[in-house]
């Protein structure tokens, strides 16, 4: 029996996929039930050390991937087939988006992150890295309430998988309650150098949020009901770094834009490579808005969002 945890799940993989042995043939060498092997391998997948990689253009939906990045100027479009249940869509995208971040961020670089489902799913599909000076800046401030997608969480995920030198959080709530608070805190140091070093990294990489009744902001506590309604009837469509912005991606007259703990919206649009991932059709508003406003270099969803977004 190995005794380590890594080599282990490690050998199953291997017996799995490589030698392809039965779930009941692994059981049986490595002395383990059938469904401890299954397990393994579920967990495998999940996190990251079992990636699988399906080479044809009809995976990647390689019309509407140039169709997307004709029609809005992006460097890059990345399409993957929409899942037949809504519930494995933000999984799905996230590993699309982690498998193109592990093959475009370069040793010596600083990856801005934000925090949601869809980055968790990313930071697990990362492929594992040797150091190589690489830094972590969360863009945004936290939430009110614990979860595995918190900005600290999401960040500690992507640091674990690229071997980060450091790691820099905002300990600060994402929205605060008023404008003279944020001015406090914006007045101490800690974060002034973190909003400072957030506009300048190399990369940024975040989700987007809705304002649909869906929203991930409204049902973690981030915003509160009479926010949420105020903010839709100032005009806005969803959230994107951080900012609430309009149809054509023009951040709304709202408090909560003055209340954010985050660099300003003109830094962060200044970052070389901005990668947002992001689907469903109740995201196409804030792509939409991400797109006509300049907040998205990078696109990865999933195809009947992007047929909705190219259909206009």
């Amino acid at each position: 029996m190995v005794e380590n945890h890594e080599e282990l799940y490690a050998r199953v993989a291997w017996a799995y996929y490589n030698e392809e042995l039965t779930q009941a043939d692994i059981a049986k060498r490595m002395g383990m039930t059938r469904a401890r092997v299954n397990r393994i391998l579920q967990e495998c997948r999940e996190t990251g050390l079992v990636q699988i990689i399906i080479n044809t253009d009809v995976a990647g939906c390689a019309g509407a991937e140039h169709g997307l990045e004709r029609a809005f100027g992006l460097s890059k479009a990345l399409v993957i087939p929409t899942p037949a249940k809504e519930k494995h869509l933000y999984t799905a995208i996230g590993r699309a988006a982690g498998a193109y971040l592990s093959s475009r961020i370069r040793d010596g670089q600083e990856l801005g992150l934000g925090w949601g489902t869809t980055l968790r799913a990313s930071g697990r599909a990362l492929v594992q890295r040797e150091p190589g000076g690489i830094r972590i800046v969360s863009l945004f401030g936290g939430l009110p309430t614990s979860s595995t997608t918190t900005p600290y969480d999401v960040a500690s995920v992507f640091s674990r998988r690229l071997m980060a030198e450091e790691c820099y959080y905002i300990a600060a709530p994402m929205y605060v309650s008023c404008e003279a608070v944020r001015e406090t805190l914006m007045s101490q140091q800690m974060f002034a150098n973190v909003f400072e070093r957030a506009a300048k990294v190399d990369l940024a990489f975040v989700g987007s949020g809705d304002l649909t009744t869906r929203s991930t902001n409204f049902n973690h506590g981030a915003i509160t009901d009479e926010e949420w309604t105020s903010l839709r009837d100032a005009g806005a469509v969803g959230e994107l770094f951080g900012y609430f912005l309009d149809g054509v991606g023009e951040m709304v007259d709202h408090p909560l834009n003055r209340r954010f703990m985050g660099a300003e919206l003109a830094k962060l649009k200044n970052i070389p490579t901005k990668i947002v991932a992001s689907g469903g059709l109740h995201k196409v508003p804030i792509i939409r808005a991400g797109l006509s406003g300049g907040c998205i270099d990078v696109l990865v969803t999933d195809e009947l969002t992007a047929r909705a977004l190219l259909d206009g």
